[in-house]
């Protein structure tokens, strides 16, 4: 049965436009669960350095980095509507994020933050791929119920209709993407003891698993051609996951030499990583 997508954004107004909207909560949750994924670090001791008073910090750096990043990332995929509205960047009321972008917010937060506070980058990195992942997910399900991102019209009975858009049943790609998301999470905590915090491995696994599903679930999302038949999502979304390929390499090729010593020939080295 094909479903009419007339959901409201907000879970409660206040008057008018003022309220809890779905995109905000889907925000709010993931970094509570980033928060609490940080202080059970700290608990255990399994980041070296990594505080209780170190996570309160933290946080807030991962906050800045995701909005700051996300939305520049958004506004320069949006050149028109920044010189129709000068003030759109302002107005993170009205949606608008893009992951790449807030991707690499979080990167320079983390870098500024680890220098700072003497914390290893590649630990807390670890940490978060499980909260960033379960918050990914949540995200998309809010750009289902805002009725955006939506996807290519489909035959299929399971089709949505988004009557912003036209009265053609769609695919939910949004929904899509949340599924990938979550199937993401699941794998990095089921691993966990295979991907030790502080190994690289766990960020690297989310890198490839971000870029291959994304890749993957944006054939279904109805945007333009960037590159012969792939959008610029798919082109960001393997550069992503080449990315991730690198790190796993990196850090197999650095544990291999570091078990059997610096003196030994790396070409072995890389041969056993061929292999």
């Amino acid at each position: 049965m094909v479903f009419r997508n007339e959901l409201s954004p907000f879970v409660f107004r206040i008057y008018g436009d003022i309220g809890l909207r779905w995109y905000g909560l889907a925000y709010l949750l993931g970094f509570l669960l980033g928060y609490v994924w940080l202080r059970r670090a700290a608990a255990t001791q399994s980041v070296a350095g990594l505080t209780k008073e170190k996570v309160d910090a933290l946080i807030w750096y991962v906050v800045v980095g995701v909005f700051a990043g996300g939305r520049l990332g958004f506004v320069a995929q949006s050149p028109g509507q920044l010189l129709r509205d000068p003030l759109f960047p302002l107005k993170l009321w009205e949606g608008g994020m893009a992951f790449f972008g807030g991707l690499i917010g979080v990167v320079i937060a983390l870098l500024v933050f680890t220098r700072r506070h003497q914390v290893k980058f590649w630990s807390i990195a670890d940490v978060l791929t499980v909260p960033a992942a379960l918050g990914l997910g949540l995200g998309r399900i809010a750009n289902f119920i805002n009725a955006e991102l939506w996807g290519k019209p489909t035959g299929a009975n399971w089709g949505v209709i988004y009557p912003k858009v036209d009265e053609l049943p769609r695919h939910p790609s949004e929904l899509y993407e949340s599924a990938s998301h979550f199937l993401l999470a699941l794998v990095l905590y089921l691993a966990a003891n295979r991907l030790p915090v502080g190994s690289r491995r766990a960020s690297g696994v989310f890198l490839v698993g971000y870029g291959v599903l994304r890749f993957l679930t944006d054939f279904y999302r109805d945007e333009p051609a960037f590159v012969g038949p792939l959008s610029s999502g798919q082109v960001a979304s393997l550069t992503v996951a080449t990315a991730g390929c690198l790190l796993l390499l990196s850090t197999r090729l650095f544990i291999a030499i570091e078990s059997d010593g610096p003196t030994k020939d790396v070409s072995r080295h890389l041969q056993r990583i061929i292999k």
